[in-house]
Order: structure tokens, then C-alpha cells, then sequence
């Protein structure tokens, strides 16, 4: 009998608890049908268990905390055939639901996990390189699906990804994956990938319809060296995958086929995108909650929002700041996370805080705490993106 350890949170409709818990579950052993086998305990005689009942606009956000705590998160949980894993937690969250216990945890519900299997090549499942796979950040759009930024850190790559959710109402989804990773270039080239050079890709979000990554400003080896937001050219993708030249496994279901990443806007040097970036009030432009790396440049344990308009063709913009911040940031704890729940603007920290963002008053107010629902060190949030799930 195979034993699988899944650290999630109870809904309402099942057993309520006042935290987060890591359930050892005994998964019963099934028949050649599938089926359940006698000797096998099942404590649900229905769907139920496998459901939650958050409903409308709601927060998507991913924990990037490798699945398998008993490695103290350092790899994910592995599925039956070697080289395949379990990946990352997607988990859903009403930052208005009101729990009848006074608590939060009926405002939170998992969704499911990321699969990383042989659909990502296999010579990604040969090398074992998704034991590490991880998303970074998050974009949802109800005509253009579900979006991730999405490093491989055993091969210190970028991409971006595709994410194929199920059943938006289950909690035990097996999300599927398909990615495309930023070609690699020469640094000094023009016509290599901006997006290719740098350190650290933090931040995802669609304005309007199009696909923008944020990167902090710590700097890049290629031309682009500010911190940025780049537009995705997501037509890109339909080319499928090529083979890269450079790359010495020849993986045909792993690069781009083309430069995927346009510089959009600038924050200047030294700043860059903390964590996300969403469509800003009017829908104007874009916003983002930006971090500093160099305290010349703007003090170290300042985190503050700016709004890039919308650049004209060929053009870059530039952006403004909105006079919304926040000081005596704790660096690792910073606002990783924006999304926008009926008008209001919220952003969550990698630790779990959750902020809410008046956009008109310019002011920013701590209002709930997702990470004491988590086990010991269990929560990195690292990106997040406002859903809408219809009622029944």
C-alpha cells in the first residue's frame, strides 16, 4: 500500500481545523477497474470530500514550496514512474468569507497540484530535473486560461507556462503543464531574449489582453538590465517547441522557438518588480508593487507600488509612482502577490500576510494572516492572481 503525504487545509465541508495540517494519507489499493479494493477504508461515501464551496471572485495563489516536507521541501513528492513528481500547491482563497468559528480557514481551499510528468519531455522526467520545478507566479484570464512564470533550477531556466485546471470546484486536481522556455543567446546580441539574463523573474499579470513578466532590479548580464516589465509574446507559443542548437541534449519539448519577451516598461536601475503586477484602477495601465536593491536607490525596507501606462508602438514606458507603500518591509516577507476580489486590491506576502490596497486613500492595512494555517515553514506564496468561479 502506497503512502502519500499531502499538506493541505480542510474546507468547510470537512473536517474543520483550526490550522493548516500535514495528513498522512493511506491511499487504498484499487482494482483493475479502478475501483476501490474491499480491504481499502474510504471515509467518503460521496464527491463531497474532494470539493470546496468558494464561489465568484476569488485569489488564486500558488505555494512554491517544494510538495515533499519530509525532505524539508527540498524536492517534490514523486509519482509512480521515476523521473515524474507532484509539484506545487494551487490553492484558492475569499478574503471576504466569514468562518463560524471566527477563524480563516474556511476562507481557503487547495485545488490541487501541479503533475510534472513526461508531457513535459522526457528528458526532463530522465534527467530529474522537475523534482525541482517550480512556479513563481501566476496570470489568469477568462479567454486566455491560466498562466505561470516557471523556473527549472537544476538547469537555471526561465519559462513560461501553460496551466490546465480541471475542475475549478474540486481541491484534488492534478493540473497539467505544458511550458515554453525563453530561448538562450548570447548576452551582448540585440536579437537575444531580454527576458533570458536575468536573475530574477518575480512577477506576472495580463493587462488587458496582453501577458506582462516582472523582473526585479538585480540586474541582468544582457542589455536590458533594469528592473522592467517585459510583454509576452504568447503567439509564440503556437509554434510549439524547437530544438536549440546550443543545447547539448537536443530536447525537443523544451525551448521556444522564438524571442518571447519585449522590454514594455522600465522602473529604472536598481528597482524592480517584487512580486506581481495587475491592470491598474482605470485599466489604464499596468501596476506593480516594486523592491529595491540598492538603498541609493530607494531604502532597502521600502516597498512601494508604481503604474506604467500603456506604451505606444516601439515605445517604452516609463513609470509614475502611485504614493502607495510600505515601510520597515521585513526582506523575504515582502508583498509577493496582487490580485483585485470585487474592486478591492490586495496583496499577499510570501509568508502568508494579506494587505488590503486603497488605491483612492493610499494607504495599506494588514487584515488577515493565511500563514499559521500552514505546517512550520510550509507557506512561500510566491504569486497570485484574482479567479472567477460561477455559482451553481
Amino acid at each position: 500500500m502506497k503512502a502519500t503525504f499531502i499538506c493541505g487545509l480542510l474546507g468547510a465541508a470537512a473536517v474543520m481545523l483550526s490550522g493548516g495540517a500535514c495528513v498522512g494519507l493511506e491511499l487504498p489499493e484499487q482494482d483493475d477497474a479502478g475501483e476501490t479494493a474491499a480491504d481499502g477504508t474510504d471515509d467518503c461515501e460521496d464527491e463531497s470530500c474532494a470539493s470546496h464551496e468558494l464561489r465568484g471572485e476569488l485569489i488564486l495563489f500558488v505555494n512554491a514550496r517544494l510538495s515533499d516536507e519530509d525532505s524539508s521541501f527540498q524536492s517534490h513528492l514523486p509519482l509512480d514512474e521515476a523521473g515524474t513528481y507532484v509539484g506545487n500547491a494551487l490553492y484558492v482563497y475569499d478574503p471576504n468569507a466569514s468562518c463560524e468559528d471566527g477563524g480563516n480557514a474556511c476562507r481557503v481551499s487547495e485545488l490541487g497540484h501541479l503533475r510534472l510528468d513526461e508531457s513535459l519531455g522526457l528528458i526532463s522526467v530522465e534527467d530529474n530535473s522537475l523534482r525541482k520545478f517550480v512556479v513563481r507566479d501566476l496570470a489568469w484570464h477568462p479567454d486566455h486560461g491560466l498562466w505561470a512564470a516557471s523556473f527549472d533550477p537544476l538547469n537555471d531556466e526561465w519559462s513560461i507556462s501553460s496551466l490546465a485546471v480541471d475542475d475549478w470546484t474540486r481541491t484534488d486536481n492534478l493540473i497539467a503543464v505544458e511550458r515554453w522556455v525563453i530561448p538562450p543567446g548570447p548576452a551582448e546580441s540585440p536579437s537575444t531574449d531580454p527576458c533570458y539574463w536575468f536573475e530574477a523573474v518575480s512577477g506576472l499579470g495580463f493587462v488587458g489582453d496582453e501577458l506582462l513578466l516582472g523582473v526585479r532590479g538585480a540586474g541582468s548580464k544582457g542589455l536590458v538590465t533594469e528592473g522592467s516589465l517585459l510583454r509576452v509574446d504568447r503567439s509564440v507559443f503556437e509554434q510549439g517547441h524547437c530544438v536549440d542548437p546550443s543545447d547539448i541534449s537536443q530536447d525537443p519539448l523544451y525551448y521556444a522557438c522564438d524571442v518571447v519577451c519585449e522590454q514594455w516598461c522600465s522602473f529604472g536601475s536598481r528597482i524592480g518588480v517584487a512580486g506581481d503586477v495587475i491592470e491598474d484602477l482605470d485599466g489604464a495601465g499596468a501596476s506593480a508593487w516594486l523592491r529595491s536593491e540598492d538603498d541609493n536607490a530607494m531604502p532597502l525596507e521600502r516597498n512601494e507600488m508604481q503604474t506604467c501606462p500603456v506604451p505606444e508602438p516601439g515605445e517604452l514606458s516609463v513609470a509614475d509612482a502611485d504614493d502607495i507603500y510600505l515601510e520597515d518591509v521585513v526582506r523575504g516577507d515582502e508583498i509577493d502577490a496582487l490580485a483585485r476580489v470585487d474592486g478591492q486590491l490586495y496583496g499577499l506576502s510570501v509568508l502568508g500576510k494579506v494587505y488590503a490596497i486603497d488605491e483612492l486613500e493610499r494607504t495599506v492595512e494588514l487584515v488577515d494572516d493565511l500563514g499559521p494555517l500552514f505546517p512550520e515553514q510550509g507557506l512561500r506564496l510566491r504569486g497570485a492572481s484574482e479567479i472567477t468561479i460561477p455559482a451553481p
